[in-house]
Formats: structure tokens, C-alpha cells, sequence
């Protein structure tokens, strides 16, 4: 793709973005009155996509309320996420479906165990233990085996396993809660993805083991008008792996408001790692950001601007520039109720550690190079809101240029074990990505919640030829319905294409087979307290790539029973 069509299709993009927007603002302004209203707060993402907002109007909350906003009305319940270049391999196995969030909130029922098995000699156990929820201290524990004894490749030579053990405990008093976490996580994996012609090797030359293990600490400000918002967290990581290779990475960060007048704001974050990298050498890596912003807004309007500044170490790579400073400007326009128009410029440095690295891919061979990705800028305009009958939205196109994207590929000398590639432009040039996404999102009461998200990438690279194993379109749309409050049915669709894969030795570039993927999960509740469930995960059944040679699992189910107390 030359720079020329890169930016055509940018141009385009936004064009899509306006006349959305210009859609959904037209629509919204027929909107019945009290249908919704955006609310301010901290939105959590976790695994199970459920979207938990606090109730504390924080200061961290760059959008504000409306004042019309009425206790009676329900929270938006949806996901506002900053766009990251990161894509990581969707989590494929077995799903199962919670119990109703009712089911949860009383004392008696916020703990529960869960058993169950499945084919490809899958095992499940898995139990949360929680404290009350009413008092000011808390304790909460998780323990998970989640294993597969055989897989898609020479049977147990693929098989899968993974343990976690999560101890997090808070404390809130006066104006201000801790918390801290203590934590265990093991991933065993096998590099299967090797020849059909060669001899089938034995499981322990092929065995990867990522051991995980986290301490951390926080403190922050529960004040609803304090006069300094703050919050303070530090957490220690420490990876080691089956192949030799361990690393450190312990991260401090800082985010505070300072209100200057009722409508303006000024803005304080900072992060500071510390992280050392051993394998066949030992690579020092350190990182420090401070951004200092000023923020004024309304209730129909914000405006933030101040600047980014990253100092980055490496004792292995030479820095051209160590020390970087990047513009910061975010806009934000409310025309109409629940409707927003936003807009943004930014620069940052991106930190690509061997933690963060085997999280996207697990398959990674010794002695990688660590080289952090430098977003030069990145542009982008949207929209996003609540429109009529319990939808909510977001749309948006960035345009951004990179120095050091990362990649992986086969590599050279074994094709079961992946390299990180760089695009390094011999001119110092930059890499050029535009994304254009959406999501869409449905909400009927408890009844049912539809969420439904694609993204569309554009890659413009100028050393390498393709951007291997990265995506040009993804897409999930998953949907959570309750029957009566005793039947649970969800259903999750995933689409990925584009992926791309070489073999070094024969030159040979690979489109793979577009992944889809239909998984079915269901839960009945026997009694207030014991559920059965069932999970049907890869109905399609295609034994689909996410990384080149390695075969996923086809159909796959879990099937159990849980017990809450």
C-alpha cells in the first residue's frame, strides 16, 4: 500500500465517521426523553466482557455528565476503548456462562466452585471465594485448573494446561482504600506446529512452561469531592520460562487531578518500569512517562491538551533518541444528549517486554529482540453514544505512524518457533497503520445484551513486505439472553482474515484460512444455588490457524455443574 492510497483511505474513513455520526445524531434527537443518559465513571473490562462502572463521580473521568442526569436513570453499559495496535490471539477454549449478577449481590451468594470435563480430555475446576461485600475490608481468592490432555496435532503433543492462583484483598477507610494482590499464574504449551514428514518428537523436547508471578499495591482517593483525586499502584511481574529465559518488570504509576476552577482541570500521570530480561544475555530495560494536561469542560463540551514525556534505557540497543515529547490534545462535543463527537492527536512510547510478547503469542523462540514501539502520532476522530431502545455505540478511524512495529513470523532456523520482526526503514521512516472500527451494543433490561465490534486495518510497511500474523479485519458479536431467570444461552461469533505467514527457508508467503468461529454456552439453574452448564465451543469445526502451522482445536464442549455459597 503506498503512502498516496494510505492516506486516500484515511480521507475516506473519516467520511464514513461523519455521516455515522451525522446518522446516529439525527436519530438521537428523536429519542424518547429518559431512555438513558451517559454517566460519569471508571468503565473495568474483564474477560467475560462484563462492563462494571463505579459509583464515584472520580475526576479521572475526562467526559463529564450532564446535569440533567437523574438517579432513576441507568448507567451507559458499554465499552469506551482507547484504540491499541495489540492483536492478541482470541481465546478459544470452552466458555462458561455465569450465574445472573442478582444471583451475586447477596452475602451469602458471592462464592462459587465450579467442575467440569469435556473431549480432547479437557478438565475444569475452578473455585472464587469472596468476603462480604458490605463491610470495609475484603478478601477475595481464585484458584483455576483448566487443562486439555490431548489436542488438534499427535495427541497429547498438543495438549494444553493452565493454573492460576489470585489472592486480592482491600481495605477502605476515611477517604481512601488499599489494595493488594499476590498472585500464580502456569501455562504449559507444547511447539507442535512442526512437520508431518519428520520424525513425531517426544513432548519434552517440544515443552514450553510460563510461570507468572505478581505482587502489587495500591492506594487511591474514594473522596467524592476531594480536593486532589489520586491514585497510586505498583506491581512487580516476574516470567520465567521451560526454555531458560526469565524477566523482571516492576511498574510504578501515578494518575491525580488537581481542580482548579469548577470547569478546569489540571491532569498529573506517571509511570516509571524497571525491567531486566535474562536469557543468552541480559537486557536492562527501563521506561519512565510523566504527562502533565490541563482539561476545562462543560457539560456539552471538553478540551485537553498538555504533552507527553518518555525516557527510555537499553543496555543491548542503541537509542537514537532516548528522551521523546509528544503533543497531547483530546476534544470532546456533546450536540445533542448521550451523543459524542470526539477527536484526538497523541504520541507515545509502546513497551514490548517478553511478558507482554508470549501473552499475544506463547510460541516464541529463545533470545527474541526487545525493542519498544515508538507511536510517533496518531490521529483519530469518532463518535459514540446511547441512541433509542437500549443501543449504544462507537465509531472511529485512526491514522498512525510508528517507528519499530513489531511483528511475528516462523523463524528461520526452527518454523515451530517464532521471531519478532521490526519495520526499521533504513531513512528512519515510519510505519503507517489506519484502523477504522465500530461496535455496536444492545441492552433489554436482564433479558438480553448483544455486543457486536469489528475493525478494519490497513498496514503500510517500508522494510518488510507484509505485516505477518496481524489481521486486516476482526469482528465478534456475542449475545447473553436469560429465559426466566433459569436458562442462560449465549452465543459468541469471532471472524479474523488477513493473516499472513512465511517460511523462511522456502520463501513461500501463506494466506491462511480465515478464522470463524461459532462457541454456544449455556447455563440452567437447578436451584438457587446449583447450576449446570454446557459450552460448545468451534461449532464450525475447522481446524483454523491463529498462527501459521499451528492447527486449533476443531469442536470442542465442557460440560459441569457449580455451586455458589
Amino acid at each position: 500500500m503506498s503512502h498516496n492510497r494510505t492516506i486516500r483511505t484515511f480521507l475516506q474513513s473519516l467520511g464514513f465517521v461523519g455521516l455515522l455520526g451525522s446518522s446516529v445524531t439525527s436519530f438521537a434527537q428523536n429519542r424518547n426523553p429518559g431512555e438513558g443518559e451517559i454517566q460519569t465513571g471508571e468503565i473495568d473490562i474483564v474477560r467475560e466482557r462484563k462492563i462494571n462502572l463505579t459509583t464515584q463521580n472520580r475526576n479521572f473521568e475526562k467526559i463529564p455528565a450532564s446535569q440533567s442526569a437523574r438517579p432513576d436513570r441507568q448507567p451507559l453499559k458499554y465499552q469506551f476503548t482507547d484504540q491499541k495496535l495489540l492483536i492478541a490471539p482470541p481465546q478459544f477454549n470452552p466458555a462458561v456462562t455465569e450465574m445472573p449478577k442478582s444471583q451475586n449481590d447477596g452475602s451469602l451468594f458471592n462464592s462459587e466452585v465450579k467442575a467440569g470435563a469435556g473431549n480432547y480430555g479437557r478438565f475444569l475446576l475452578e473455585a472464587n471465594v469472596n468476603s462480604r461485600n458490605d463491610l470495609p475490608y475484603g478478601l477475595s481468592i481464585k484458584g483455576l485448573h483448566n487443562s486439555t490432555a490431548t489436542g488438534p496435532v499427535d495427541g497429547r503433543n498438543s495438549g494444553t494446561s493452565h493454573q492460576l492462583i489470585q489472592v486480592d484483598g482491600r481495605y477502605s477507610g476515611g477517604s481512601m482504600k488499599l489494595t493488594g494482590s499476590l498472585g500464580y499464574d502456569r501455562n504449559q504449551y507444547y511447539f507442535y506446529g512442526y512437520s508431518r514428514a519428520i520424525e513425531t518428537p517426544k513432548r519434552e523436547d517440544i515443552k514450553q512452561v510460563l510461570n507468572n508471578f505478581n505482587v502489587g499495591i495500591g492506594i487511591e482517593n474514594t473522596k467524592k469531592d476531594a480536593v486532589i483525586d489520586y491514585s497510586i499502584k505498583t506491581k512487580l511481574r516476574s516470567l520465567s520460562t521451560f526454555t531458560q529465559a526469565n524477566e523482571y518488570d516492576w511498574g510504578t504509576n501515578l494518575k491525580a487531578t488537581f481542580p482548579i476552577t469548577k470547569n478546569f482541570f489540571a491532569h498529573l500521570a506517571g509511570d516509571a518500569y524497571l525491567t531486566q530480561r535474562n536469557d543468552s544475555l541480559t537486557n536492562s530495560r527501563n521506561l519512565f512517562r510523566i504527562k502533565p494536561t490541563f482539561q476545562y469542560r462543560t457539560d456539552r463540551f471538553s478540551v485537553l491538551a498538555g504533552i507527553n514525556v518518555v525516557n527510555e534505557t537499553d543496555n543491548l540497543n542503541a537509542l537514537s533518541k532516548p528522551t521523546h515529547a509528544y503533543p497531547v490534545v483530546e476534544l470532546d462535543l456533546m450536540p445533542v444528549e448521550d451523543i459524542h463527537v470526539f477527536a484526538g492527536y497523541q504520541g507515545d512510547i509502546h513497551r514490548n517486554t517478553l511478558a507482554s510478547l508470549t501473552d499475544e503469542n506463547p510460541y516464541l523462540a529463545p533470545n527474541v529482540r526487545l525493542l519498544n514501539t515508538e507511536k510517533v502520532h496518531d490521529f483519530y476522530i469518532g463518535t459514540k453514544g446511547l441512541i433509542q431502545g437500549g443501543f449504544s455505540y462507537e465509531a472511529k478511524v485512526s491514522f498512525g505512524r510508528y517507528r519499530n512495529l513489531y511483528l511475528f513470523n516462523n523463524s528461520g532456523s526452527d518454523s515451530t518457533r517464532f521471531s519478532v520482526l521490526y519495520d526499521q526503514p533504513q531513512d528512519n521512516g515510519f510505519s503507517n497503520v489506519i484502523n477504522v472500527s465500530g461496535q455496536l451494543n444492545y441492552q433489554h433490561e436482564d433479558i438480553w445484551r448483544s455486543f457486536l465490534k469489528f475493525d478494519v486495518y490497513g498496514y503500510d510497511l517500508k522494510q518488510i513486505d507484509f505485516a505477518y500474523h496481524r489481521p486486516t479485519f476482526t469482528a465478534t458479536w456475542s449475545n447473553t439472553v436469560t429465559f426466566s431467570k433459569k436458562l442462560i444461552v449465549g452465543t459468541d461469533f469471532y471472524v479474523i482474515t488477513g493473516l499472513k505467514g512465511r517460511n523462511l527457508n522456502s520463501g513461500v508467503v501463506r494466506t491462511l484460512a480465515p478464522i470463524i468461529d461459532l462457541n454456544l454456552r449455556t447455563t440452567y439453574l437447578i436451584t438457587d444455588r446449583i447450576s449446570a452448564f454446557v459450552s460448545v465451543n468451534n461449532i464450525v469445526g475447522k481446524n483454523f490457524e491463529r498462527f501459521q502451522y499451528y492447527k486449533q482445536q476443531g469442536v470442542n464442549f465442557l460440560a459441569g455443574v457449580s455451586y455458589q455459597f
